[in-house]
Formats: structure tokens, sequence, C-alpha cells
């Protein structure tokens, strides 16, 4: 198993100066990728290495003319690293633009589509609303259609029970005529018999009144 590696003192501050003459900014990642090490302890060494720096800085009087040119390396320095800035942040700028611009589209058409959706929603409702009032005009119907019927059953009824005793009426009517029938035959011959009768004593009527001229006549 290989031993870990340890970042000394001495490797940070060298690495460091280093960077500083290769115009790049000693950072804790830069200068940890070229001494290894673990975090906490380049970031303890390098902290003291810019304190160290600092101090140096600022007990050194420069010459005006080394100042200048330190100034002019700061400026190119930091336009340099600003030109690098923004180029890097250019591209993933003009792909977010790009994406922003792609979802305000999507979004666009998003809102499109649920306008549509909801017209169609709005329309369907329409429809069912429509569609229920059909049904209860058409229950309501269905209801006085069968309240005209069941009324239609009951006149049927009570037709049917006139009828009945119409029938009824008319067999009591139809008795009554059979005996009214019978009684005018009885009556029929009774008259017959009345006719015989008469016929009989107008018979003996006639008799009688010549038998009492013949005695009459005997007399004389």
């Amino acid at each position: 198993m290989m031993a870990r590696q340890v970042a000394t003192q001495e490797a940070v501050y060298s690495v460091a100066e280093a960077l500083m003459l290769e115009g790049i900014e000693p950072t804790l990642t830069a200068v940890q990728g070229r001494t290894g090490g673990s975090y906490t302890t380049v970031k303890r060494h390098l902290e003291a290495w810019e304190a160290k720096r600092k101090g140096v800085i600022a007990a050194v009087d420069l010459p005006a003319d080394v100042e200048a040119r330190g100034r002019e390396f700061v400026q190119a320095l930091y336009a340099h690293a600003l030109h690098d800035a923004k180029a890097a942040v250019a591209e993933p700028l003009a792909l977010a633009e790009a994406a922003r611009d792609k979802a305000e589209g999507r979004l666009a058409g998003a809102e499109s589509e649920v306008a549509r959706l909801e017209g169609i929603e709005q329309e369907q409702a329409s429809r069912i609303d429509t569609l229920i009032q059909r049904v209860r005009e058409l229950e309501m119907s269905t209801a006085a259609q069968q309240a005209t019927i069941q009324e239609k059953a009951l006149v049927a009824e009570r037709l049917e029970a006139q009828l009945a005793e119409a029938h009824r009426a008319l067999a009591a009517r139809d008795q009554e005529l059979a005996g009214l029938r019978a009684s005018a035959k009885a009556v029929e011959g009774l008259q017959g018999q009345l006719d015989a009768l008469q016929r009989t004593v107008q018979g003996l009527t006639a008799t009688t009144g010549a038998d009492a001229s013949v005695a009459k006549g005997g007399k004389k």
C-alpha cells in the first residue's frame, strides 16, 4: 500500500512562488494540484505563505519605475484573467440563453396547448350541460306521458266498468223483454179463448132467439 503524499510547508511555498512567476494566481486548488497532500494541510501552509508575502511586500519600498512596471504587470494579468473569464463564461452563457429561449418557446407552446385544452374542456362542459338539460326534459316528458298513460288506464277501467254495467242492464232488459213477450203470448192465447167464448155466446144467443120466435109462433 503506497504512503499518502504529504504537502510540506517548503513545497507549498515553492509551488506558490513558481505559480506567481508563471503569471498564475496561486489558488488552493492550483497549489494542491502540484504538491498533493490534504486540503487542510495545503490550506494552512498557503495561508501562511500569503501572510508572509503580504508582510514582505508591505516592508519593501519599491522604486517608482518598479512600482509602475508592477502595476502594469498586474493590470495586464487582470486583463488577461478577465478576458479568460469572459471567454470561459461566454459559451455557457450562450448555451444558457439558448436553453432559456428554448424553454420560453416550450412554455409558450405549453400555454397555447393549455388554452386549447381549456377551450375543449369548456366546450365539452357546455355539451354536457346541454345533454343534462335534454335528459331532464325527456324525464319530465316521460313522466308526463306516464301520467297520461295512467290517466288513460283509469278512464279505460271506468269505461270497462260502465260497459260491464251496460251489458248487465242489457241482459236484464233482455230477460224483461223475454218475460213481456211470454206475457204477450199468454195474452194472445187468452184473447183467442175470449174470442172463442164470445163466438160461442153469440151462437147461443142466436139459437135462443130463434127458439123463442118459434115458440111464439106456435102459440098463435
